[in-house]
């Protein structure tokens, strides 16, 4: 009876399958996972390690970059830090002349650009509004503010999440070009979209 209790338990052991003891040489039949094993080769076919590896956690979408083919013909990508990107639009998003109200062509755009943007929700979306000097400067700050939202607005339409998309007016206060010409108004005259992946 001794001898067989001893046979027996020589089996287990030798049947047994510990992180501590490898092969050798890898492979790829083995069905034990090396990271969680912490072990430099792969272990024999049919062991399966009792340490469970843990999974990675998923990581939220990358940020928008230029890469991105679907907004490549919509809006310039300028990334200011890891966390921030500014997406400033090629074509300049219109309104009614005094009105936040915007126009056909405007609305197309920023529906493409929404498009893209639903593919990573984890960012956050700020709508920012500029105007340029021509006028009452509080007014300038309100209609600024009126047409961020109006846009704003149009991108939670279109899909992106609510609680992800906020909007700000800034009037005539953070100029890119001279007010002193039309063109250089034409481009003050501007709505951006702050991305952050915070």
């Amino acid at each position: 009876m001794k001898k067989v209790f001893t046979i027996l338990a020589a089996a287990l052991l030798l049947g047994a399958c510990h992180c501590a003891k490898c092969t050798t040489k890898p492979n790829r039949s083995n069905t034990c996972a090396k990271v969680a094993c912490k072990c430099k080769y792969s272990h024999k076919t049919g062991c399966v390690c009792p340490k469970k590896a843990v999974a990675a956690k998923p990581q939220p979408k990358a940020m928008i970059v230029t890469e991105d083919k679907s907004l490549q013909d919509v809006v310039a990508v300028n990334k200011k830090s890891e966390n921030l990107t500014v997406l400033s639009f090629k074509e300049p998003i219109n309104f009614a002349t005094n009105s936040d109200e915007l126009d056909a062509d405007s609305t197309k755009r920023i529906k493409q650009v929404a498009t893209a943007l639903k593919n990573y929700p984890d960012n956050s979306i700020r709508v920012v509004g500029h105007t340029d000097s021509t006028g009452n400067p509080d007014y300038n700050v309100d209609l600024s503010q009126r047409r961020a939202k109006a846009v704003a607005m149009a991108l939670v339409d279109e899909g992106v999440a609510a609680d992800k998309v906020s909007f700000v007016g800034y009037g005539a206060t953070k100029p890119i070009a001279t007010n002193k010409t039309r063109a250089g108004r034409a481009q003050n005259r501007r709505v951006e979209l702050e991305v952050t992946n915070k």
